[in-house]
């Protein structure tokens, strides 16, 4: 059975499940941690205050649903909105529109961040919600009322006495586990099972292992949670990173960290302190089942898999450069393959043979005058600079618009012939 396949048999079986109980890169991060180097990528740089990062969200890792932020900071989620993934709004269900989702009055939310059936959201004040259909997977960690978005709080529920998570600058999510860097430099986590990046208590904890921050060098610059695992990159540049069960986004041999911080070695010789003066290092990675990729410092990618199928490359599986790719500036994996967006405004992509997006095993153009794009865990999303939405890859519930079915090609995504996606349009 595939995962998609596996996937399918879960969503149903919660569906069914909900309807006799209740009726899935990281943005910018604060000033401080600007590096020129890191500029390039869709991870580091300098943001305004607050720290809006509207449009798709490229950092989620969800099924059916998609997930964007507008400009005034309001959260929409379309395709399937029902198991509280829509906080509570009226109407849930699937192959729906976008749908608002209610925060309390005077809540600005600036980044938004999924997994499998959860969300978390940054506000404007640096504290965490979560809602959806896992408490403990969104770090909520018990039930909230009438399933609306609850502030996360350290060492306990939403409803406990820990204090609240505040503080933090940069959010991002593994398929069911979630973690933020705070302003002072720390990296927080939260979620289901050590093994996928979360911890192992209720709430938020610090995550284990990573360099004392205050130290010059050692301050995260960079969060991406992959497939089962998270990714940090350093000041210096050292990769880190924690978690990865099986079927992870690690380089071949690399073992699962569970809960605490590890050096990633595979990627040493392309770690900045490690290259020669000028050369190009890593700046970003990420990765989906049994694959992954480092961006490089001169928008090279570099690339390996648990198959030659899986690299982009049709090569062996180790770390290795992929030689059509050049000039990408950042990139977002799904389940089975990634797309990748170069200083062209062009989408490229590449897929393991089973990837439900069809992208092609070696790396190719998707499309051309790209405003911004997003991928979930079966399909891929992104705006024409003409304003319209296009997309591909798996959608049963409308994630990529109506009507619902999986797609190969390129299709438009629409809504009852509307364009409705406009309320995420950067």
């Amino acid at each position: 059975m595939t995962n998609i396949t596996r996937r399918r048999a879960i969503a149903a079986l919660t569906l069914a499940i909900a309807g006799t109980t209740v009726a899935a890169a990281l943005v910018p991060s604060a000033a401080a941690y600007r590096d020129d180097a890191y500029a390039r990528t869709d991870a580091i740089g300098v943001v305004a205050t607050p720290p809006f990062a509207p449009g798709l969200s490229r950092n989620s890792r969800m099924v059916d649903t998609g997930l964007g932020l507008s400009s005034a900071g309001n959260v929409y989620v379309w395709g399937l909105t029902s198991l509280n993934i829509n906080g509570g709004a009226a109407n849930p269900g699937g192959q729906q529109s976008p749908q608002q989702v209610p925060f309390p009055t005077g809540t600005t939310i600036s980044q938004v961040s999924g997994m499998i059936y959860d969300v978390n959201a940054l506000d404007a004040m640096g504290q965490v919600w979560g809602w959806g259909s896992d408490n403990t997977r969104n770090g909520t960690d018990t039930t909230r009322p009438s399933g609306a978005p609850q502030r996360l709080r350290i060492g306990t529920a939403w409803n406990g006495a820990g204090a609240l998570l505040d503080s933090v600058v940069a959010l991002s999510s593994t398929e069911t586990a979630g973690a933020g860097i705070r302003s002072d430099g720390t990296v927080w986590h939260w979620g289901a099972s050590t093994g996928y990046g979360g911890n192992s208590g209720a709430g938020a904890s610090q995550l284990a292992g990573l360099p004392d921050p205050s130290v010059a060098g050692q301050r995260p610059v960079y969060l991406k949670g992959a497939y089962t695992n998270f990714f940090v990159i350093l000041e210096n540049g050292d990769v880190y990173y924690w978690g990865g069960v099986g079927g992870s986004s690690l380089p071949p041999g690399t073992p699962n960290a569970g809960a605490t911080a590890t050096k990633l070695t595979a990627l040493s010789p392309w770690m900045k302190a490690n290259v020669a003066a000028g050369a190009p290092y890593i700046v970003a990675v990420d990765g989906g089942i049994n694959m992954g990729a480092a961006l490089l410092s001169d928008g090279t990618v570099l690339s390996w898999g648990s198959s030659a199928s899986r690299t982009g490359r049709g090569a062996p599986t180790s770390p290795a450069l992929v030689p059509t790719l050049s000039g990408v500036v950042s990139m977002q994996f799904g389940y089975t393959g990634v797309v990748l967006l170069d200083g062209q405004s062009r989408l490229w992509g590449y897929g393991a043979a089973d990837d439900y997006g069809n992208n092609p095993l070696l790396p190719a153009i998707l499309d051309t005058n790209i405003a911004q794009y997003a991928a979930g865990q079966g399909y891929y999303l992104w705006q024409r600079q003409d304003g319209t939405f296009w997309g591909r890859g798996y959608n049963p519930q409308g994630a990529i618009g109506l009507p619902v079915g999986t797609q190969g090609a390129n299709r438009q995504i629409l809504f009852s012939g509307q364009n409705a996606l406009e309320v995420v349009a950067q």
